[in-house]
């Protein structure tokens, strides 16, 4: 089987060769009866001027045939170059992808269409990498959070089975306390692999978006007065009532008074800022602490990620709340944004008010 090379380069020539061709049947069917008309006119009888002009034919196909060879031969070189180079980074690209290397990019060519194909390429390779890291991560962090509750938990049962201790209210209190939190993370990983963020359809009612906000912060009210955090809520009068999912807006509103709860220092503040704007109502809230870098600020928003891993694994975070608030609110034909700068981390939604 002959290579796309060979037979870009073949038909190159050939269809120099047919223009060399086409050149010497025209100088033949145009100039040979002139050319013999002129030399019988001189001292050449007839049959010494159509061998003259014979001659100069022979000459003409062999400079109009070294020309075609040459110009087809130059042409397919430079298409060669130009098409098949950006080909064959592309194939070596993909080889290593296939052999495990999510590094692999291709430079992009000039031409519009193979710089289309090198920037689809680079882009599924970015996004493969950025799926293995993800994935490794997830495992990493998982075996971590497995890692402590289970060794709490093979503690107390060795102690217990031993008699070396006493079963207490205390221990059975904290034998509880990392049950559940297995049991949270196994029910973040259950709704993670059956993509559990995907927003179920149920019956709208009218909602009192800061009552709903007022129950969140009562309930997370006794931790945050624990790690001496206060707590602000700015609304403003009137506001008008939304037509959504009570129990979907509920799950948003309290992800993201988690959230912040989450990544507030000991003694900092969080804030939950209620206002109308337009035909709308936005719910921002906000936390002190160290800022979300540029670069990770869109990707808050993406299953599984965490800024900050290391405080992710001692809060028992997966990495799913953001995206789910996100899902929540675009099915409420509403959008959600974030921005963080020195000290200070605001996420917000927006939500029509008549959806």
């Amino acid at each position: 089987m002959t290579t796309l090379r060979f037979r870009l380069v073949l038909a190159v020539v050939i269809t120099a060769l047919i223009v060399a061709g086409v050149i010497v049947v025209a100088v033949r069917w145009f100039s040979t009866e002139q050319i013999a008309h002129l030399l019988m006119e001189g001292e050449h009888s007839e049959a010494e001027a159509r061998a003259m002009v014979d001659e100069y034919l022979v000459r003409v196909v062999a400079i109009a045939a070294l020309a075609g060879v040459t110009l087809g031969g130059l042409t397919a070189w430079w298409l060669v170059r130009r098409v098949l180079r950006p080909l064959g980074r592309l194939t070596d690209g993909t080889r290593r992808v296939a052999a495990g290397d999510l590094t692999a990019r291709v430079p992009e060519p000039s031409d519009r269409e193979l710089r289309e194909v090198a920037q689809a390429f680079n882009q599924m390779a970015a996004t493969l990498e950025r799926a293995e890291q993800l994935r490794r991560a997830l495992v990493e962090d998982v075996a971590h959070e497995l890692r402590t509750p289970l060794t709490t938990l093979r503690g107390y049962t060795e102690a217990l089975a031993d008699g070396v201790v006493e079963p207490t209210p205390d221990m059975l209190r904290t034998v509880h306390a990392e049950i559940e939190r297995l049991t949270r993370l196994i029910e973040a990983l259950d709704r993670v692999a059956r993509d559990e963020g995907a927003v179920v359809e149920r019956a709208r009612a009218e909602i009192d978006l800061g009552e709903l906000v007022r129950r969140s912060l009562a309930l997370a009210e006794p931790h945050l007065s624990s790690r001496s955090i206060t707590v602000r809520l700015e609304e403003d009068p009137d506001l008008p009532r939304l037509l959504a999912d009570p129990d979907a807006i509920n799950q948003v509103v309290a992800n993201l008074v988690q959230n912040a709860a989450r990544y507030t220092a000991e003694g900092g503040d969080v804030t939950v800022r209620l206002r109308a704007q337009g035909g709308s109502v936005v719910c921002a809230v906000g936390n002190t602490g160290p800022p979300i870098p540029a670069d990770e600020l869109p990707l808050i928003w993406e299953r599984l990620h965490r800024v900050d891993r290391s405080r992710a694994r001692a809060t028992g975070g997966a990495g799913i709340g953001l995206a789910i608030v996100r899902q929540i609110v675009t099915a409420h034909g509403g959008e959600v944004g974030a921005r963080s700068d020195e000290g200070t981390t605001e996420i917000w939604f927006r939500l029509p008010i008549h959806a």
